[in-house]
């Protein structure tokens, strides 16, 4: 993916999510990163990788012998033909202990060089947190997925969510997708000392805007927490996120914050790449990974279950009501830009939302509880 010059950033300072700690046990297994640009060269040294190559069959079998060896046997390849020739996605499953999983992605095929940044970067970030967390519990399981023919209109993301997804059946049992595409930063430009943030900001559907929103912030904060880079704000587009947000789905991702001067030509190569960005990038992956999975021996998150709160109508028109089971220190309503809408101390299990005030969109109920434990809720505003 080339993007240009078309990113509009804002710059998180000082951002802060609650319930979200340091915490020095992930900060210890985010040490043990340490084959990523190992991985950037080898996928580098398979050439161009486009429609139909041998260099792409090649790096096919790479990504199959990477996985088996990191011990993974939920392997699964779904191909097809379009344009004459096979259509290759790489779905590896690592179960969790609930229903529930994200799906960690990036493409593998590149247009016009070797593609060591787009997206050999996002390969590696990948491959390197699928190594490290295959024997790890986590609570929402983690897929895996290489895309193909992302380059040339998400052929490969398209593919998953119409045929394996179910297209307008929507699996419930999805969270959130990350997208990892070309991380690894532009060697002598400025701003490698950044990495963006992506967000869903489209209106078509918007439902899925309000979760996409923290879920982005949640990444910005880790960032601080975890690498030397300065975290960016950004609308999420041109990559394989795209066929997952317009069919509903919550989505997120990372892509380099500093101008892409060597994308989609042969001088896109590990020597053009900034390292320093890069390895941070991936720690910034794996951590966002592990926080999201939910590795309860390294994220120190208090959760509270959905069961402990009721929340209705949703969508609503003049009022929401929030029943709570346990007291709450407070109650807001806040906007996808942040911005708190309404503020409550509640001295009553039930606190009424007031929303004829607010504009029709997407917010998300915010719930602060007496044990420190925060609760997050999506709704949807729509007035008559």
């Amino acid at each position: 993916m080339i993007r240009g010059l078309l990113f509009f950033h804002v710059i998180i300072a000082g951002l802060t999510v609650s319930g979200q700690t340091y915490s020095p046990k992930l900060n210890q297994k985010l040490a043990e990163i340490e084959h990523a640009t190992t991985l950037v060269k080898e996928f580098e040294s398979f050439g161009i990788k486009s429609h139909g190559s041998q260099a792409k069959t090649n790096t096919f079998n790479w990504l199959i012998d990477a996985y088996e060896s990191y011990g993974y046997d939920s392997i699964r390849v779904d191909s097809f033909i379009q344009d004459g020739s096979v259509v290759r996605n790489v779905v590896v499953t690592k179960p969790g202990v609930s229903s529930k999983y994200i799906i960690v992605c990036g493409h593998y095929d590149t247009r016009n060089g070797p593609g060591a940044n787009d997206n050999g970067s996002g390969v590696a970030a990948i491959l390197e947190t699928a190594r490290l967390i295959k024997d790890l519990k986590t609570n929402r399981g983690v897929i895996f997925i290489n895309f193909d023919r992302e380059e040339d209109g998400f052929k490969g993301s398209n593919y998953h969510v119409w045929q394996v997804l179910g297209g307008q059946n929507c699996d419930t049992n999805l969270y959130m997708v990350l997208n990892i595409d070309q991380i690894g930063g532009s060697f002598g430009q400025p701003d490698n000392d950044k990495i963006t943030c992506e967000r869903d900001e489209e209106n078509d559907p918007s439902f899925n805007n309000a979760l996409s929103y923290l879920l982005t912030d949640t990444i910005a904060s880790l960032c601080k927490l975890y690498t030397t880079l300065q975290p960016e704000i950004s609308n999420a587009f041109l990559s394989d996120y795209v066929p997952f947000e317009k069919q509903g789905y919550v989505i997120t991702g990372l892509y380099q914050s500093a101008s892409d001067v060597f994308g989609h030509s042969l001088a896109d190569t590990f020597g053009n790449m900034d390292t320093v960005s890069f390895k941070q990038a991936v720690r910034l992956t794996m951590a966002s990974t592990l926080y999201f999975a939910q590795v309860d021996s390294f994220v120190s998150v208090k959760e509270v279950v959905r069961s402990q709160f009721r929340l209705f109508p949703n969508p609503a028109t003049d009022q929401i009501h929030v029943e709570l089971k346990n007291e709450a220190e407070s109650v807001e309503l806040v906007d996808v830009f942040g911005r708190i809408v309404f503020f409550d101390k509640p001295s009553h299990p039930t606190t009424i939302i007031n929303t004829t005030h607010v504009v029709s969109g997407s917010y998300f109920v915010r719930i602060v509880m007496k044990t420190g434990a925060v609760i997050t809720s999506p709704v949807i505003i729509q007035h008559k």
